[in-house]
């Protein structure tokens, strides 16, 4: 009898979770900084570098935990914008 309650209680807990997930909304600017420092990977790799840290930035900073997901965007999308622009000043200055 108590194994099933535990087990009705913790499936209402993970329908509760799955619903508050459900809820939030997706950061733009982090989900916009991802994107663009991936395809910065491979084109116009200094433009949207540095597209990719200003908004990573922004998104970081006005990011509300609990209104909102995908952080983690944010912050992968900053990391790789800097590593953009790191590489195309490295090779311009490797030519020059």
């Amino acid at each position: 009898m108590e194994e099933e309650t535990k087990q009705n209680l913790e499936e209402k807990q993970e329908e509760k979770q799955e619903e508050k997930n459900e809820k939030k909304k997706i950061n733009i600017c982090c989900l916009l900084s991802f994107i663009f420092s991936i395809v910065g990977l491979f084109r116009f790799g200094l433009p949207l570098g540095i597209a990719s840290i200003v908004l990573g930035i922004i998104g970081i900073v006005k990011f509300k935990n609990d209104t909102e997901k995908y952080r983690w965007m944010g912050i992968v999308g900053l990391c790789i914008g800097i590593i953009d622009v790191i590489s195309i000043l490295f090779y311009v200055a490797i030519l020059f």
